[in-house]
Parts: C-alpha cells; sequence; structure tokens
C-alpha cells in the first residue's frame, strides 16, 4: 500500500523545483570576492580565488574599476596606500602602478584584470561583476570597458552596481545579461545621496532585473516595496549556515564569504579547460 507524501517532503520538493527554474544569479550561493580565505587560503578578489572557485563549480562576485590607462582592474576600494602612506584613486593609477603598489604589500592580492579573469574561469562558472563607481564623475568610460568585456566572453555572467547611472548604461547595453541595482544602508555615499540610494527610487526608471541588498540593513521598507513588485533579491552577505538559513527568510539567494554552503560541500572539483 503506498502512502501518501508527507507535506514537509512535498513543500520541499516544490521549493527544489522552483529553485531548479530559477537562473543561475538567483539559485545559486554566489561566492563574494571569490572563494577566499580559511587556513593557507588565497586573498580575496584574487586569481588564485577565482580559480578556487571555479575548480569547485562555485560562482563568484568580483568588483572591476577603470584605471588610468583603461584597464578593467578588480580592485574593491576606492584608493590603494602607496608605501610613502599617501592614499592614491585606484583611477588616478595606471594598471602597471597600481600593481607595483599591491606586490609591495605583504599578502595582498596582485590585481588581475576582468578579461583575464575571464580568460581564466572560461565559463566554467558564472561570474558576477561588481561595477564599481566611486564619487559622482558621470563619464561613461568603465560601462563601456565593461559593455565591452561581457560582450566577447561567452560564459555566463551578470553584471551589478551601487550607481543607478551604472545600472541604467549597462541595462542598455547588454540586453539579455542580467543587471543589478545595489542598496543597503550606503554608509560610504555622500550623505545628501543616500536617501535616494536607500529609498531605491530610481529602480522606476534604471529598472533592474534583481536588486542586492545589504542584509544588515533589514528590515527595509523600500525593499519590501520593491519586492512586491516583482524584483528578486540577492543579500549580502552571509557568513555561516545559520546566517544563510535565516536571509533566505528574507531574499531569494545570498552572496557567502568565509565558509562553502551545503549546496556546494558535495561537489568534486570542476574539469580544467
Amino acid at each position: 500500500m503506498r502512502h501518501a507524501p508527507a507535506r514537509g517532503s512535498v513543500v520541499t520538493s516544490v521549493l527544489e523545483a522552483i529553485v531548479r527554474d530559477l537562473p543561475w544569479h538567483l539559485s545559486r550561493p554566489i561566492a563574494h570576492r571569490g572563494l577566499h580565505g580559511g587556513p593557507g587560503g588565497p586573498p580575496e578578489n584574487s586569481m588564485a580565488a577565482f580559480r578556487r572557485a571555479a575548480a569547485h563549480g562555485v560562482p563568484f562576485e568580483l568588483d572591476v574599476q577603470l584605471t588610468r590607462d583603461g584597464a578593467l582592474a578588480v580592485v574593491h576600494d576606492a584608493a590603494v596606500r602607496l608605501p610613502s602612506g599617501r592614499a592614491r584613486p585606484v583611477t588616478s593609477l595606471t594598471l602597471g602602478e597600481l600593481r607595483a603598489v599591491a606586490s609591495s604589500v605583504p599578502g595582498a592580492a596582485v590585481p588581475v584584470t576582468l578579461p583575464e579573469v575571464f580568460a581564466a574561469v572560461a565559463g566554467r562558472v558564472p561570474v558576477m561583476v561588481d561595477v564599481r563607481r566611486w564619487g559622482v564623475a558621470g563619464a561613461g568610460g568603465l560601462e563601456r570597458a565593461v559593455t565591452a568585456a561581457v560582450r566577447r566572453y561567452e560564459g555566463p555572467v551578470a553584471v551589478q552596481s551601487f550607481d543607478p547611472r551604472t545600472v541604467y548604461r549597462l541595462r542598455r547595453a547588454l540586453p539579455g545579461v542580467p543587471v543589478g541595482q545595489i542598496a543597503g544602508a550606503l554608509r560610504s555615499a555622500p550623505r545628501v545621496l543616500r536617501p535616494i540610494g536607500r529609498s531605491m527610487a530610481t529602480n522606476a526608471v534604471c529598472r533592474p532585473g534583481f536588486l542586492s541588498f545589504e542584509l544588515d540593513a533589514l528590515p527595509s521598507r523600500a525593499l519590501r516595496f520593491w519586492q512586491r513588485r516583482g524584483l528578486p533579491v540577492i543579500g549580502w552577505t552571509v557568513h555561516s549556515p545559520e546566517q544563510e538559513r535565516a536571509a533566505r527568510e528574507s531574499v531569494t539567494n545570498v552572496f557567502f564569504s568565509g565558509y562553502l554552503p551545503s549546496a556546494y560541500a558535495w561537489r568534486p572539483p570542476a574539469p580544467q579547460r
């Protein structure tokens, strides 16, 4: 005699089916700045962290900025500190100068470029590109460079940015590529711009395909407003399985760091190309 499946197992099966039908950036936890850290592990935003993620079949996120000589350098912070102690904006340095500064800091990641990362990953795992525009300068060189790199790449990719202008430009330039708006508490943003950024009112014009939202800024009435209008949300950043479970009560997917989600724990390393 066959028994009806338990309600809990039915619900779980339905949820798993829904997740399977979602695109990768909404269904697969994304390693924040690569698969880094741990005993003897590589630094964040390093080629070693990206290769490690690809070897384990894990999608990852990275940050890009445009150097003075037009290179898409994988760097998060707006400025780097020179050996003299003086800080210089990333955008004021050439790629060679940026690499020279990083090489002088023990344990620091030597900046690579987005095309170099794409070549190393070669489509083995999806890549989320965080397009970092610091300040209010609005020229479109950064977006044009990202657009050119993404168009040449044959692997799965999505892009996101804090800057609504960047979201708008990339959405128009990259049809078919998921483009997201990042938001949250925005503590490093100019004070006059924080209310606009936190409300995400620009979504009405920029029309992102998803939101990336700072989990420490929850609860958020603005986020609930956009979720009710159908925008999916990736939460950032969780650091443990417990934080991941709690976050999934509010968001669709997560960026993670410092542990390996159970979704990947069983996976053997992906073959090299």
